[in-house]
């Protein structure tokens, strides 16, 4: 995968109180000034972690993430049963012209899926295209299920060497979709000298894309890496709107946070 460099200026970011979200003087817009406007913290573990969409001088948004806290990695529910916790986090309204709705953060504590290599404890970021009705709606006892699990989007909707996690019957997982994985990063996985540290996983629901999927172990990002990649794109686009072409994971040492972000945003048009 090809490495591309970004480098971002983040504006200080200064209480608006409003709805709690954060964000620098609304006079910076247009300026030329980089503007971040942040969601309210939500706790995560023992500490929080807040979404957030930067701002290009014209408005229009350049980025959207998740920042999470040093302490966000310590408390988080564990047992010797494998344990899954959704963190629930609305993007701000500047966020609105991407293709985003909201996102969550779910902590899975002993792993899952080891026959992908995904069975250490880690971190799903799902950045959703679909709304949380659409989302609870997907359970297997509800009214037409069966044919909206088994329909796929057209291969051209999913970047080239994605393939989907199984069955989409028996695979779709409630409340999420069917999971795509780069079956490149699998084969590789499958030996032993590569671990699971970080991917990316696309989704989709009743022939829609879902989500923008990061993942990554607690272990990497506990390393304080520093990533910034090209994210793996599709050939087509299902609704016109600001889709990431960039994906980046880093620690702050000033602010003492991780940063797991979707950017390069770029204008596409449904076809």
């Amino acid at each position: 995968m090809d490495i591309r460099l970004r480098v971002r200026q983040l504006a200080v970011v200064v209480s608006a109180g409003v709805l709690g979200s954060f964000v620098t003087p609304a006079a910076a817009v247009g300026e030329g000034i980089p503007v971040s406007v942040e969601g309210p913290a939500h706790p995560v573990g023992a500490g929080s972690a807040r979404s957030y969409v930067t701002l290009e001088p014209d408005g229009t948004p350049a980025t959207v993430g998740v920042r999470l806290d040093a302490a966000a990695l310590d408390g988080l529910p564990g047992a010797l049963l494998p344990t899954t916790e959704a963190y629930v986090l609305d993007l701000p309204e500047q966020a609105n012209a991407t293709v985003f709705d909201h996102l969550t953060i779910d902590w899975n504590s002993h792993g899952h899926n080891p026959e992908h290599g995904f069975d250490a404890p880690h971190f799903d970021v799902h950045f959703y295209l679909l709304d949380r009705a659409t989302l609870e709606s997907i359970q297997p006892f509800a009214p037409g299920y069966i044919p909206a699990a088994v329909r796929v989007p057209d291969p051209r909707y999913l970047p080239e060497g994605y393939a989907p996690t199984g069955d989409p019957l028996t695979s779709t997982v409630a409340g999420m979709g069917l999971h795509w994985l780069d079956t490149a990063e699998a084969s590789d996985r499958s030996t032993t000298e590569h671990h699971f540290t970080e991917s990316v996983l696309y989704g989709t629901w009743d022939g829609r894309q879902a989500f923008v999927e990061p993942m990554m172990s607690r272990d990497w990002l506990e390393s304080r890496p520093t990533l910034h990649e090209q994210l793996p794109q599709p050939e087509a686009y299902q609704r016109t709107g600001l889709w990431p072409t960039t994906y980046s994971v880093w620690w702050d040492e000033a602010s003492q946070t991780y940063t797991v972000e979707l950017g390069g945003l770029t204008m596409r048009e449904a076809s």
